[in-house]
């Protein structure tokens, strides 16, 4: 019995590895090798002497949230379609949970209650919602009810999750959920009117309670208005763009870049500017073309005959990650105002590292080949 249960499980490894698209699997392990080779040469160890006094602390961190990434990608990878169909809705009851958890015990930085103390490290919530409520969203509008049951249903599970992020106060991220949702809305074949309209009545919506909960949101307005003065852009900005200059295209070599002893986030926000200093402008473009090839790939798969749970998942889940590569890519070139936003994979963070992952299994699992 031993033999044959060796058999098997040989069986079923061969056999999960020919699924995997080999594509998506190589560009993967190189954006993540690249991750490593850049982020801790550059930021860690400096950040982790000012912030703990050991230049070790930090990228011990990293190293563990990689390798524990690793097993999440490789662990939901080996899922098929059925799998996240049933069990969309304890992810995302699970994630809620956790992200309600923040209005009580959530630890409070800069004014706002994000995150939650696992001793270890301070995990963000909303990172792991978003993921498990696309799938959930996915499995909504692949069903066979009515459209209109469908928006309703979908409508009020993202409002509970606006709301509770509006309480943190977290604006950036209720407009990134709200863009998920829209995308999946769009993915699913409403009319453009329908879309244009219900996005007219959503962005007043959002703009109103901006206005009428200023001092809620006053942090929005301070970056807004550094932002928009071109005589007035915000220090950080404003040594990244220094920085990505004084790289160049080939970059001023290891160790050599002053980034990350300028400002705080140069191994979290800023993290591109620290690679662009000290490995130019061209390392920033290979990384840059990984990504979006990968991403491509994830597309052209879409236009193969899929089901529309698996497209809607892919979709939304490639729009999600690359949203939010297009959002920390502006923050560091000051085409738009700074958010907080990471880079997955290469900004250090243990809920950006963990749940990208979790993202990376998922799109992994959806676009495995018929063997």
């Amino acid at each position: 019995m031993l033999i044959n249960f060796s058999r098997d499980s040989d069986s079923f490894i061969i056999k999960w590895l020919r699924s995997l698209d080999k594509i998506i699997l190589i560009l993967l392990i190189l954006w993540i090798m690249l991750g490593l080779i850049f982020v801790t040469t550059t930021t860690l160890d400096f950040a982790s002497t000012k912030l703990y006094n050991n230049p070790k602390t930090l990228v011990n961190k990293y190293y563990l949230f990689i390798f524990v990434s690793l097993f999440i990608i490789l662990f939901f990878s080996i899922f098929n379609e059925s799998f996240y169909q049933e069990f969309a809705k304890f992810f995302l009851i699970f994630s809620l949970s956790l992200l309600l958890l923040t209005l009580i015990f959530g630890v409070e930085v800069k004014g706002s209650k994000r995150w939650i103390n696992l001793f270890f490290f301070n995990f963000q919530p909303i990172e792991l919602v978003k993921p498990s409520l696309i799938i959930f969203l996915a499995g909504i509008f692949s069903s066979e009810k009515s459209f209109i049951a469908k928006f309703s249903f979908s409508g009020l599970v993202v409002f509970i999750t606006v709301f509770t992020l509006l309480l943190q106060p977290d604006y950036t991220q209720a407009l990134i959920v709200l863009l998920v949702w829209f995308t999946i809305v769009f993915v699913s074949g409403i009319s453009l009117v329908n879309i244009i309209l219900s996005l007219g009545i959503v962005t007043t919506i959002m703009i109103s309670i901006l206005f009428f909960f200023k001092e809620n949101f006053s942090y929005i307005f301070l970056r807004f208005e550094k932002w928009i003065s071109s005589s007035d852009i915000s220090y950080q900005s404003e040594k990244s763009i220094d920085a990505i200059k004084h790289g160049g295209f080939f970059g001023q070599g290891i160790g050599e870049g002053i980034l990350k002893e300028k400002i705080p986030e140069a191994h979290t926000d800023y993290v591109l500017a620290s690679i662009s200093e000290e490995y130019g402008i061209i390392a920033i473009i290979f990384i840059l073309i990984i990504v979006f090839t990968l991403f491509i790939r994830v597309f052209a798969i879409c236009q193969n005959e899929i089901s529309n749970f698996k497209k809607y998942c892919l979709i939304s889940l490639s729009t999600l990650t690359l949203l939010q590569i297009f959002i920390n890519v502006g923050v560091t070139i000051n085409l738009i105002p700074s958010t907080g936003m990471t880079f997955s994979f290469l900004s250090y963070g243990g809920s950006s590292i963990l749940t990208s992952a979790f993202i990376m299994g998922i799109i992994l699992a959806l676009t495995k080949n018929k063997i």
